[in-house]
Protein backbone atom coordinates (compact mmCIF):
# COMPACT_ATOMS: atom_id res chain seq x y z
CA UNK A 1 0.00 0.00 0.00
CA UNK A 2 1.26 3.49 -0.83
CA UNK A 3 0.22 6.53 1.18
CA UNK A 4 0.91 9.87 -0.48
CA UNK A 5 0.25 13.43 0.57
CA UNK A 6 1.52 17.01 0.34
CA UNK A 7 5.20 17.54 1.01
CA UNK A 8 4.49 19.54 4.15
CA UNK A 9 2.56 16.63 5.62
CA UNK A 10 5.46 14.28 4.95
CA UNK A 11 7.78 16.57 6.91
CA UNK A 12 5.84 16.11 10.14
CA UNK A 13 7.18 13.70 12.71
CA UNK A 14 6.52 10.14 11.55
CA UNK A 15 7.15 6.79 13.17
CA UNK A 16 6.49 3.39 11.67
CA UNK A 17 6.61 -0.26 12.60
CA UNK A 18 6.86 -1.32 8.96
CA UNK A 19 10.53 -2.24 9.14
CA UNK A 20 9.96 -5.25 11.33
CA UNK A 21 6.57 -6.27 9.99
CA UNK A 22 6.01 -9.49 8.10
CA UNK A 23 3.65 -9.84 5.14
CA UNK A 24 0.59 -10.67 7.25
CA UNK A 25 1.27 -8.25 10.09
CA UNK A 26 -0.33 -4.81 10.09
CA UNK A 27 1.81 -1.81 9.17
CA UNK A 28 1.33 1.13 11.54
CA UNK A 29 2.31 4.70 10.69
CA UNK A 30 1.95 7.63 13.03
CA UNK A 31 1.85 11.26 11.87
CA UNK A 32 1.99 14.44 13.92
CA UNK A 33 4.15 16.09 16.56
CA UNK A 34 4.47 15.02 20.16
CA UNK A 35 1.97 16.80 22.37
CA UNK A 36 -0.21 17.78 19.41
CA UNK A 37 -2.76 16.04 17.24
CA UNK A 38 -1.62 12.54 16.28
CA UNK A 39 -2.96 10.42 13.44
CA UNK A 40 -2.31 6.68 13.36
CA UNK A 41 -2.84 4.77 10.12
CA UNK A 42 -2.91 0.98 10.33
CA UNK A 43 -2.90 -1.03 7.13
CA UNK A 44 -3.20 -4.79 6.79
CA UNK A 45 -3.03 -6.46 3.40
CA UNK A 46 -4.66 -9.80 2.60
CA UNK A 47 -3.27 -11.77 -0.30
CA UNK A 48 -0.22 -11.44 -2.52
CA UNK A 49 0.26 -10.93 -6.24
CA UNK A 50 2.79 -13.11 -8.05
CA UNK A 51 4.20 -12.37 -11.50
CA UNK A 52 1.86 -14.97 -12.98
CA UNK A 53 -1.08 -13.32 -11.22
CA UNK A 54 -0.04 -9.97 -12.71
CA UNK A 55 0.01 -11.45 -16.20
CA UNK A 56 -3.37 -13.07 -15.60
CA UNK A 57 -4.92 -9.80 -14.40
CA UNK A 58 -3.44 -7.95 -17.38
CA UNK A 59 -4.82 -10.45 -19.87
CA UNK A 60 -8.25 -10.40 -18.22
CA UNK A 61 -8.32 -6.61 -18.43
CA UNK A 62 -7.51 -6.87 -22.13
CA UNK A 63 -10.52 -9.17 -22.46
CA UNK A 64 -12.66 -6.55 -20.72
CA UNK A 65 -11.77 -3.98 -23.37
CA UNK A 66 -12.63 -6.44 -26.12
CA UNK A 67 -16.04 -7.05 -24.53
CA UNK A 68 -16.57 -3.28 -24.24
CA UNK A 69 -15.82 -2.83 -27.94
CA UNK A 70 -18.12 -5.69 -28.93
CA UNK A 71 -20.87 -4.21 -26.74
CA UNK A 72 -20.52 -0.83 -28.45
CA UNK A 73 -20.77 -2.49 -31.84
CA UNK A 74 -23.88 -4.36 -30.72
CA UNK A 75 -25.51 -1.16 -29.44
CA UNK A 76 -24.78 0.56 -32.76
CA UNK A 77 -26.41 -2.40 -34.52
CA UNK A 78 -29.47 -2.17 -32.22
CA UNK A 79 -28.70 -5.66 -30.91
CA UNK A 80 -29.49 -5.07 -27.24
CA UNK A 81 -29.36 -8.75 -26.32
CA UNK A 82 -25.80 -9.14 -27.58
CA UNK A 83 -24.79 -5.83 -26.00
CA UNK A 84 -26.01 -7.05 -22.61
CA UNK A 85 -24.17 -10.33 -23.08
CA UNK A 86 -20.87 -8.59 -23.84
CA UNK A 87 -21.20 -6.14 -20.95
CA UNK A 88 -21.98 -8.97 -18.53
CA UNK A 89 -18.94 -10.87 -19.80
CA UNK A 90 -16.82 -7.81 -19.13
CA UNK A 91 -18.23 -7.58 -15.61
CA UNK A 92 -17.43 -11.24 -15.01
CA UNK A 93 -13.80 -10.64 -15.93
CA UNK A 94 -13.69 -7.59 -13.65
CA UNK A 95 -15.00 -9.66 -10.74
CA UNK A 96 -12.21 -12.17 -11.24
CA UNK A 97 -9.68 -9.34 -11.29
CA UNK A 98 -11.12 -8.01 -8.03
CA UNK A 99 -10.84 -11.46 -6.46
CA UNK A 100 -7.22 -11.88 -7.55
CA UNK A 101 -5.95 -8.45 -6.47
CA UNK A 102 -4.88 -8.15 -2.81
CA UNK A 103 -7.05 -6.04 -0.51
CA UNK A 104 -5.83 -3.74 2.25
CA UNK A 105 -7.90 -2.76 5.28
CA UNK A 106 -6.96 0.74 6.46
CA UNK A 107 -7.87 2.04 9.92
CA UNK A 108 -7.26 5.74 10.55
CA UNK A 109 -7.50 7.27 14.02
CA UNK A 110 -6.74 10.84 15.10
CA UNK A 111 -6.35 11.84 18.73
CA UNK A 112 -6.37 15.35 20.18
CA UNK A 113 -3.63 16.62 22.53
CA UNK A 114 -5.79 15.55 25.50
CA UNK A 115 -5.89 11.95 24.19
CA UNK A 116 -9.50 12.07 23.01
CA UNK A 117 -10.26 10.36 19.69
CA UNK A 118 -11.61 13.06 17.36
CA UNK A 119 -11.65 11.11 14.10
CA UNK A 120 -11.79 7.43 13.20
CA UNK A 121 -12.42 5.59 9.95
CA UNK A 122 -12.19 2.08 8.50
CA UNK A 123 -12.13 1.29 4.82
CA UNK A 124 -10.96 -1.35 2.38
CA UNK A 125 -8.76 -0.31 -0.51
CA UNK A 126 -7.50 -2.15 -3.57
CA UNK A 127 -5.09 -1.29 -6.36
CA UNK A 128 -7.07 0.03 -9.33
CA UNK A 129 -4.29 0.76 -11.84
CA UNK A 130 -3.70 -2.29 -14.03
CA UNK A 131 -0.62 -2.28 -16.33
CA UNK A 132 -1.69 -3.80 -19.64
CA UNK A 133 1.74 -4.08 -21.25
CA UNK A 134 2.43 -7.13 -19.10
CA UNK A 135 -0.20 -9.03 -21.04
CA UNK A 136 1.50 -8.68 -24.45
CA UNK A 137 -1.79 -7.54 -25.93
CA UNK A 138 -2.96 -7.90 -29.49
CA UNK A 139 -2.95 -4.70 -31.55
CA UNK A 140 -6.72 -5.10 -32.06
CA UNK A 141 -7.16 -4.38 -28.35
CA UNK A 142 -5.68 -0.91 -28.77
CA UNK A 143 -7.32 0.18 -32.01
CA UNK A 144 -10.86 0.70 -30.60
CA UNK A 145 -9.42 2.48 -27.55
CA UNK A 146 -7.48 4.95 -29.70
CA UNK A 147 -10.54 5.47 -31.90
CA UNK A 148 -12.68 6.22 -28.83
CA UNK A 149 -10.09 8.69 -27.55
CA UNK A 150 -10.10 10.52 -30.88
CA UNK A 151 -13.92 10.59 -30.91
CA UNK A 152 -13.88 12.36 -27.56
CA UNK A 153 -11.08 14.69 -28.55
CA UNK A 154 -8.66 13.18 -26.08
CA UNK A 155 -4.95 13.78 -26.50
CA UNK A 156 -3.44 10.86 -28.38
CA UNK A 157 -0.04 12.29 -29.25
CA UNK A 158 1.42 10.49 -26.26
CA UNK A 159 0.74 7.13 -27.89
CA UNK A 160 3.01 7.81 -30.85
CA UNK A 161 5.49 5.36 -29.39
CA UNK A 162 3.20 2.41 -30.04
CA UNK A 163 4.50 0.20 -32.81
CA UNK A 164 2.98 -2.92 -34.29
CA UNK A 165 5.16 -5.86 -35.26
CA UNK A 166 3.10 -8.60 -36.87
CA UNK A 167 0.12 -8.91 -34.49
CA UNK A 168 1.85 -7.62 -31.37
CA UNK A 169 1.51 -4.10 -29.96
CA UNK A 170 4.63 -2.65 -28.41
CA UNK A 171 4.38 0.19 -25.92
CA UNK A 172 6.26 1.26 -22.86
CA UNK A 173 3.32 1.48 -20.49
CA UNK A 174 -0.44 1.17 -20.80
CA UNK A 175 -2.44 1.59 -17.60
CA UNK A 176 -6.12 0.71 -17.17
CA UNK A 177 -8.25 2.33 -14.46
CA UNK A 178 -10.21 -0.53 -12.89
CA UNK A 179 -12.55 1.70 -10.87
CA UNK A 180 -13.51 3.91 -13.81
CA UNK A 181 -14.12 0.98 -16.16
CA UNK A 182 -16.17 -0.88 -13.57
CA UNK A 183 -18.31 2.21 -12.96
CA UNK A 184 -18.97 2.78 -16.66
CA UNK A 185 -19.93 -0.86 -17.24
CA UNK A 186 -22.42 -0.60 -14.36
CA UNK A 187 -23.77 2.56 -15.97
CA UNK A 188 -24.08 0.77 -19.33
CA UNK A 189 -25.98 -2.14 -17.75
CA UNK A 190 -28.45 0.26 -16.13
CA UNK A 191 -28.95 2.13 -19.41
CA UNK A 192 -29.58 -1.08 -21.35
CA UNK A 193 -32.08 -2.25 -18.74
CA UNK A 194 -33.91 1.08 -19.09
CA UNK A 195 -33.82 0.81 -22.89
CA UNK A 196 -31.51 3.81 -23.27
CA UNK A 197 -29.03 2.62 -25.91
CA UNK A 198 -27.51 6.08 -26.42
CA UNK A 199 -26.64 6.33 -22.72
CA UNK A 200 -25.17 2.83 -22.82
CA UNK A 201 -23.05 3.71 -25.84
CA UNK A 202 -21.75 6.85 -24.08
CA UNK A 203 -20.79 4.85 -21.00
CA UNK A 204 -18.96 2.25 -23.06
CA UNK A 205 -17.18 4.93 -25.09
CA UNK A 206 -16.13 6.65 -21.87
CA UNK A 207 -14.72 3.37 -20.55
CA UNK A 208 -12.64 3.02 -23.71
CA UNK A 209 -11.49 6.63 -23.93
CA UNK A 210 -10.89 7.46 -20.28
CA UNK A 211 -10.40 4.01 -18.77
CA UNK A 212 -6.91 3.57 -20.14
CA UNK A 213 -3.88 5.82 -20.33
CA UNK A 214 -0.85 5.47 -22.59
CA UNK A 215 2.58 6.54 -21.37
CA UNK A 216 5.41 6.13 -23.84
CA UNK A 217 8.92 7.45 -23.37
CA UNK A 218 11.02 7.80 -26.49
CA UNK A 219 14.29 6.84 -24.85
CA UNK A 220 12.76 3.57 -23.63
CA UNK A 221 11.59 2.27 -26.99
CA UNK A 222 14.67 0.03 -27.51
CA UNK A 223 14.01 -1.50 -24.10
CA UNK A 224 10.33 -2.01 -24.95
CA UNK A 225 11.30 -3.68 -28.22
CA UNK A 226 13.81 -5.91 -26.45
CA UNK A 227 11.22 -6.92 -23.88
CA UNK A 228 8.60 -7.85 -26.45
CA UNK A 229 11.10 -9.68 -28.66
CA UNK A 230 12.07 -11.77 -25.63
CA UNK A 231 8.43 -12.62 -25.01
CA UNK A 232 8.02 -13.70 -28.63
CA UNK A 233 11.17 -15.80 -28.28
CA UNK A 234 9.69 -17.45 -25.19
CA UNK A 235 6.52 -18.31 -27.10
CA UNK A 236 8.56 -19.69 -29.98
CA UNK A 237 10.50 -21.91 -27.57
CA UNK A 238 7.24 -23.20 -26.13
CA UNK A 239 6.25 -24.14 -29.69
CA UNK A 240 9.71 -25.66 -30.27
CA UNK A 241 10.27 -23.18 -33.10
CA UNK A 242 13.99 -22.52 -32.65
CA UNK A 243 14.36 -20.53 -35.89
CA UNK A 244 11.80 -17.96 -34.75
CA UNK A 245 13.24 -17.97 -31.23
CA UNK A 246 16.73 -17.19 -32.55
CA UNK A 247 15.41 -14.38 -34.73
CA UNK A 248 13.66 -12.72 -31.80
CA UNK A 249 16.60 -13.23 -29.45
CA UNK A 250 18.79 -11.49 -32.03
CA UNK A 251 16.40 -8.53 -32.09
CA UNK A 252 16.34 -8.43 -28.29
CA UNK A 253 20.12 -8.47 -28.02
CA UNK A 254 20.54 -5.66 -30.57
CA UNK A 255 17.91 -3.49 -28.87
CA UNK A 256 19.47 -4.13 -25.46
CA UNK A 257 22.76 -2.85 -26.86
CA UNK A 258 21.05 0.33 -28.09
CA UNK A 259 19.48 0.79 -24.66
CA UNK A 260 22.78 0.10 -22.87
CA UNK A 261 24.51 2.84 -24.83
CA UNK A 262 22.16 5.56 -23.51
CA UNK A 263 22.61 4.52 -19.87
CA UNK A 264 25.18 6.02 -17.50
CA UNK A 265 28.27 3.83 -17.07
CA UNK A 266 27.28 2.75 -13.57
CA UNK A 267 23.91 1.39 -14.79
CA UNK A 268 25.11 -0.75 -17.69
CA UNK A 269 26.22 -3.88 -15.83
CA UNK A 270 22.83 -5.64 -15.56
CA UNK A 271 22.01 -4.93 -19.22
CA UNK A 272 25.40 -6.26 -20.32
CA UNK A 273 24.86 -9.42 -18.25
CA UNK A 274 21.49 -10.02 -19.87
CA UNK A 275 23.00 -9.49 -23.33
CA UNK A 276 25.61 -12.15 -22.54
CA UNK A 277 22.95 -14.63 -21.43
CA UNK A 278 20.82 -13.94 -24.51
CA UNK A 279 23.87 -14.47 -26.75
CA UNK A 280 24.61 -17.77 -25.04
CA UNK A 281 21.08 -19.03 -25.67
CA UNK A 282 21.30 -17.83 -29.28
CA UNK A 283 24.52 -19.81 -29.74
CA UNK A 284 23.00 -22.91 -28.17
CA UNK A 285 19.99 -22.78 -30.49
CA UNK A 286 22.32 -22.27 -33.45
CA UNK A 287 24.24 -25.42 -32.48
CA UNK A 288 20.99 -27.36 -32.26
CA UNK A 289 20.31 -26.58 -35.92
CA UNK A 290 23.35 -28.70 -36.82
CA UNK A 291 22.40 -31.62 -34.59
CA UNK A 292 20.10 -34.50 -35.42
CA UNK A 293 18.91 -34.83 -31.82
CA UNK A 294 16.71 -31.89 -30.71
CA UNK A 295 16.78 -30.52 -27.18
CA UNK A 296 14.83 -32.41 -24.54
CA UNK A 297 11.53 -31.12 -23.20
CA UNK A 298 13.19 -30.28 -19.88
CA UNK A 299 15.94 -28.31 -21.60
CA UNK A 300 13.46 -26.42 -23.75
CA UNK A 301 11.41 -25.59 -20.66
CA UNK A 302 14.54 -24.29 -18.96
CA UNK A 303 15.27 -22.08 -21.96
CA UNK A 304 11.74 -20.71 -21.88
CA UNK A 305 12.08 -20.02 -18.16
CA UNK A 306 15.25 -18.05 -18.84
CA UNK A 307 13.39 -15.89 -21.36
CA UNK A 308 10.56 -15.34 -18.86
CA UNK A 309 13.11 -14.30 -16.23
CA UNK A 310 14.66 -11.74 -18.63
CA UNK A 311 11.22 -10.41 -19.45
CA UNK A 312 10.39 -9.94 -15.76
CA UNK A 313 13.73 -8.24 -15.18
CA UNK A 314 13.15 -5.75 -17.99
CA UNK A 315 9.70 -4.96 -16.61
CA UNK A 316 11.34 -4.22 -13.26
CA UNK A 317 13.68 -1.76 -15.03
CA UNK A 318 10.66 0.09 -16.39
CA UNK A 319 9.20 0.41 -12.91
CA UNK A 320 12.46 1.80 -11.53
CA UNK A 321 12.71 4.40 -14.30
CA UNK A 322 9.09 5.56 -14.07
Amino acid sequence: MLLTGPAWAQQAQQTTSAAGATKDEPVVRTFGTAGGYRTEVTGQTRGTLSQEDRRQVSLLMAQVFQHVDEARRAVDAADVKRARHEVHKGQQALRVIRDVLPKTTVHTKTTAPDGKVVYEDDREVQESRIPLFEGMLQARTYAPILAAKREQGSEVNDVAGIQVIESEAITTEVIADLNLIEGQLNRAVKALEENKPEEASKALAWAQAQGVGFHSHREDMPLAEARDAIWLAKRALEENNTVQARANLNIARRQLEVYRQVLPEDQRKDVAQMMTEVSQLEAKLRQEANQTQPASHAERTSQGNSAARWWDQINSWFKKRH
